[in-house]
């Protein structure tokens, strides 16, 4: 696909500077971007770069910016890239096919354009919604609720009873819904405590390869709406992580521990159990 600055203009609202004309049908970093690219200038610090870059298109915040090369303007940069890679490498598109090779219980509700590939077990009573693709060899246990337009990568487990959200996605070997880790001194052993709550996950989430949550010990763990998790993250039982919060590979959040909304984690951070951090909350790598 090819668009012209102008159209690509009116696609991200923006202001067009140089040739509204100019070409593109391809993108890159605004270092190695070629002729026919499109890229963008995050801030002042890579202005370094508007003269030695080849791309065709600039996509710039709102600031004087001095160069022959045709820009458009805008309020966010980065996202408004984004949505024109989306345009010109759209998301493949996955046959609505439910493999003969995997095993789906007859109790469960699996609605329309659900791709269900090789090797994946589908347990009673599972509910998959519209236009979700489960790769191969994922296990969605009793229960479980995958609501419209979810992408699960292969070799996920989703145990009994959880709720996932809608425009979710899980990539490989993410574990969702394991016991939590609750044990109670008993005469110099261990005995187990039951974890009977659920893990519910909110709309637009995304967790990262190999992190796993655990399901709440009697109340409910909680993933708010756009809660964005990395690799390799863990989340304790009965925790509550408040909408559009961030979370960086390798962290640690104990059970029954709180984080607010909008925060921002980096990676390796530790957070101990049973407390209560705000909203719009920062916290730098290995704190």
């Amino acid at each position: 696909m090819k668009l012209t600055a102008e159209e690509i203009s009116k696609i991200i609202q923006g202001e067009i500077q140089g040739d509204p004309k100019v070409l593109v049908s391809s993108f890159g970093n605004i270092k190695d971007a070629k002729k026919g690219a499109i890229t963008f200038l995050l801030n002042k610090k890579y202005e370094q770069y508007l003269k030695s870059t080849n791309a065709s298109i600039i996509i710039t915040p709102k600031i004087k910016i001095d160069t022959d090369k045709t820009v458009i303007k805008v309020n966010n940069p980065v996202k408004k890239f984004a949505d024109i890679i989306n345009i010109l490498q759209p998301p493949n598109i996955r046959k609505s096919i439910i493999s003969k090779k995997s095993q789906i219980h007859t109790t469960s509700n699996i609605a329309k354009r659900v791709s269900i590939n090789d090797f994946c077990v589908i347990e009673k009573n599972a509910k998959i919604h519209s236009d979700c693709v489960i790769l191969p060899n994922t296990f969605i246990g009793e229960n479980v609720t995958i609501q419209t337009n979810c992408q699960i990568g292969p070799n996920v487990t989703i145990y009994k009873n959880c709720v996932i959200g809608k425009n979710c996605i899980i990539h490989a070997g993410a574990v969702i819904g394991s016991d939590g880790f609750g044990f109670v001194q008993n005469n110099g052993t261990l005995s187990k405590m039951p974890q009977t709550g659920r893990v519910i996950i909110g709309d637009e989430v995304e967790i990262g390869a190999n992190t796993t949550i655990d399901r709440g010990t009697f109340e409910d763990t909680i993933i708010g709406n756009g809660v964005k998790l990395d690799n390799l993250i863990q989340i304790g039982h009965n925790v509550m992580i408040g909408d559009n919060t961030v979370i960086a590979a390798q962290c640690g959040v104990a059970g029954s521990t709180k984080i607010g909304k909008n925060c921002m984690l980096g990676g390796q951070v530790a957070i101990a159990d049973h407390i209560n951090i705000g909203d719009n909350v920062k916290i730098a790598g290995k704190s």
